[in-house]
């Protein structure tokens, strides 16, 4: 009917950092598959790729204009309009665009595709939601006589004398036909919405079940002890044995965080020896704002992916080893132990041993067996993978976490102590600690700075205190570094502490590789790659934004921590310059440095795994049909909740996306297969559904709004009025449009 503003409001896709463009691709498969084809081949694809995503989305607009149609045919309205997208004049300068990419009239109605793609409409005789044009329309239905009245309309409108209406006018029918005309849409959405959900289910949707792959460092699953290779049964409002998803999880995680973040989240996890409660109080993300987590991750296989661009992270020392006759090979042993339950495809098991083996092993060569997929055995050694720093050493912060039960909280570690020395050495770094620590298994003597009081923002009275205790067996199955939120985890000794940027120690190997004094505090670090060029994983079009960081200089804040620049270069090449801004003696200089493997060494050597993903099919029409609607409601009220989240300021408004961000979601989700973008649009049904039926005037709820009110007083609301507010609705939608867009721009 109205026209339709598309705003995606339910947080999907928020778990970003400026290395997704590198490393957390959505999709990283088919960035490979591009990579390695012809120029006219990634065109045609690409093409392809948009088609079936505009089809899918006008699909979606398409069914809730079909409602209002079908419904005004139904009550005997004229329609003289059935359009997706807008057909409004667009002129740029001397330039003026069609106003529409085509369109045909069949009886009494124009069918036509608008230029622009924001939404589509409906235009019934009598019924225009431009407010310029809404006293003109209601003109034009008035008649006299059987003709139209031009002349005594108006009088009769100040008079309020009884109008004659055009029969087949929308103003013309009851309360009652109106409100169906007006509601139709929304009623078609719902109803598409779950046939969508079902087809997808019929056809087997694919899905990363909710079962902990590891825990941030740092984060609430962490100082709870949570363990990897559980699965989450529970999580907040949603209960599910089998079929939990970990998108549904999270996005429950995040409302319920978001809408009271002081109340903890129940989280039940089943393990072999059986189900575990949590109450965990979510944590906010400081590079993203709005978001809130428990700090859990998905979980991979023990199977390399099957393209060979996809095998490893550039720069590694496994992209050095593995070959393309290893893609898609399975690994069934570690250093000549067997991989527990090798052969099956959903390992859940042999995933969290492998993965503990490798980080556990990580100043050692690791020798993996596989089973590659012509049938063959193979084994290859990765060596350790040397840590990479600028020739320094940087201090660890303050504690900011312990582990409920853990060695340090055990011992009397304390939130805010901050580590000073191990086992009597004070040449300590914040990021190769884990590393020296992961092969000691006698008692550990740590010396801590303990604050007794501050004065501002420093500490006062500060104790120093010694504390031994003994690392536990290791757990983690992934790097022990927070990139998002500056952290590193100790978790053989169940703490976590932040990093800083300050030097603590200039390594001896490196005074003739770097200017960086003990005491300097890094601001801003600027990369000069070795014979100036760009390093292969840099290259590609989704980096290109961090590239143009890393050249110009990356600033430490909170959009661009340090920890993450820190995983970043460790896949740089070697001797890569850098142009360092820091702080020294209260001056900011520039002061030069390399980049040059130490003698300690990195958790990842750089290999890739197969995500865990596993498909929910229905076994009848009739479950099918119940799936889709579990799974419509679910939406439903994801955006129900959400949009009170925004609404009462608990969300951020940066978690808004618009028409750009609507068609790259559902661009990713058309690459990941039909059922994925079915479901994508059972999404977008609920969106659509729920925004247009707000109670904002040039929308339906603004129209259904109207009707209430008429019914209630027995008399339409004067018409005035109606264009005032209708002005007043279509100038905030184009703000909140406008608003969205902008959002979307900057994410670009």
């Amino acid at each position: 009917m109205a026209g339709t503003i598309e705003l995606l409001t339910t947080p999907n896709s928020f778990l970003a950092s400026p290395l997704v463009a590198i490393f957390g691709t959505l999709d990283p498969l088919l960035l490979a598959q591009a990579e390695s084809a012809s120029l006219p081949t990634v065109i045609v694809t690409q093409l392809w790729l948009w088609a079936r995503v505009a089809i899918g989305i006008g699909l979606v607009i398409f069914v809730h204009e079909l409602g209002h149609f079908l419904a005004a045919k139904w009550c005997g309205v004229k329609v003289e309009k059935f359009y997706v997208g807008f057909d409004v004049p667009i002129r740029i300068g001397p330039i003026r665009f069609p106003r529409t990419l085509g369109k045909f009239r069949y009886g009494e109605t124009e069918y036509g595709l608008g230029t622009i793609p924001l939404g589509g409409y409906v235009k019934m005789l009598g019924q225009d939601d431009d407010p310029r044009e809404m006293e003109k329309e209601s003109k034009r239905i008035r008649q006299s006589d059987g003709e139209a009245d031009t002349e005594g309309a108006e009088d009769h409108a100040d008079n309020d004398a009884p109008v004659k209406l055009d029969p087949r006018s929308f103003p013309a029918k009851t309360v009652w036909q109106r409100m169906l005309i007006i509601s139709s849409g929304v009623i078609m959405n719902l109803i598409t919405g779950v046939l969508f959900a079902a087809a997808a289910f019929m056809y087997g949707v694919p899905y990363l079940p909710a079962v902990v792959g590891d825990v941030t460092p740092g984060g609430p699953a962490y100082q709870a002890g949570i363990e990897p290779g559980g699965k989450v049964v529970g999580v907040g409002g949603i209960s599910q044995d089998d079929q939990l998803y970990f998108t549904d999880m999270a996005t429950a995680i995040m409302i319920e965080g978001t809408s009271n973040p002081d109340q903890p989240v129940n989280v039940a996890i089943e393990y072999p020896d059986g189900v575990r409660n949590y109450e965990l109080t979510t944590a906010a993300v400081a590079s993203i704002p709005g978001l809130r987590r428990i700090g859990i991750s998905n979980i991979s296989t023990t199977i390399l992916p099957s393209n060979p661009n996809s095998l490893a992270s550039s720069g590694s020392v496994a992209e050095a080893v593995l070959t393309d006759a290893d893609a898609g090979a399975e690994v069934v042993s570690i250093d000549g132990e067997p991989i527990i339950g090798a052969g099956n495809a959903d390992n859940v098991a042999g995933s969290v041993m492998l993965q503990r083996a490798i980080m556990a092993r990580v100043g050692h060569p690791i020798t993996l067996g596989l089973r590659r997929p012509d049938g063959s055995n193979a084994e290859v050694t990765l060596p350790p993978q040397p840590l990479v720093m600028p020739g320094v050493g940087l201090a660890p912060g303050p504690v900011t976490a312990l582990v409920a039960g853990g060695p340090a909280e055990q011992a009397g570690v304390r939130v805010g102590d901050r580590l000073v020395a191990v086992n009597g050495d004070s040449e300590i770094d914040a990021f190769s600690l884990p590393s020296r620590l992961a092969d000691v298994d006698e008692p550990i003597k740590l010396t801590l700075l303990r604050s007794q009081g501050t004065d501002g923002q420093t500490a006062t009275d500060a104790q120093t205190i010694e504390i031994e205790l003994t690392p536990t067996a290791p757990v983690r199955t992934s790097t022990p570094v927070n990139q998002l939120d500056n952290i590193v985890a100790l978790d053989r000794l169940g703490l976590a502490y932040k990093t800083t940027t300050t030097v603590a120690f200039v390594r001896p190997d490196a005074a003739d590789s770097t200017d960086l004094k003990p005491g300097d505090v890094l601001k801003k670090i600027a990369v000069r790659w070795p014979g100036g060029e760009t390093p292969s994983m840099l290259a590609k079009p989704a980096a290109s934004e961090l590239k143009t960081k890393l050249k110009t200089g990356w600033e430490f804040s909170t959009e661009y921590p340090f920890a993450a620049l820190f995983e970043l270069w460790q896949h740089f090449p070697a001797e890569t310059s850098l142009k360092v801004t820091v702080l020294r003696d209260n001056k900011i200089v520039d002061v030069d440095a390399n980049l040059i493997a130490t003698d300690q060494f990195w958790h990842d050597r750089g290999l890739r795994f197969v995500e865990l993903q596993r498909t929910h099919v229905a076994s009848s029409f009739g479950q099918a049909m119940g799936l889709g609607l579990a799974a419509s409601q679910r939406k439903l009220t994801e955006v129900f909740r959400f949009l009170g989240l925004l609404v009462t300021g608990k969300a951020g408004a940066n978690m808004v996306g618009g028409p750009i961000t609507i068609f790259k979601v559902a661009g990713q989700e058309t690459n990941r297969g039909i059922p994925a973008l079915l479901m994508f649009l059972t999404l977008l049904s609920m969106n659509l559904a729920i925004l247009n039926f707000l109670p904002i005037p040039a929308l339906d709820g603004g129209h259904m709004l109207f009707l209430t009110t008429e019914a209630v007083l027995g008399r339409p609301v004067n018409e005035k009025l109606q264009m005032q507010l209708t002005m007043a609705g279509v100038l905030a939608l184009l703000s909140l449009m406008a608003f969205a867009i902008f959002n979307d721009i900057r994410r670009l």
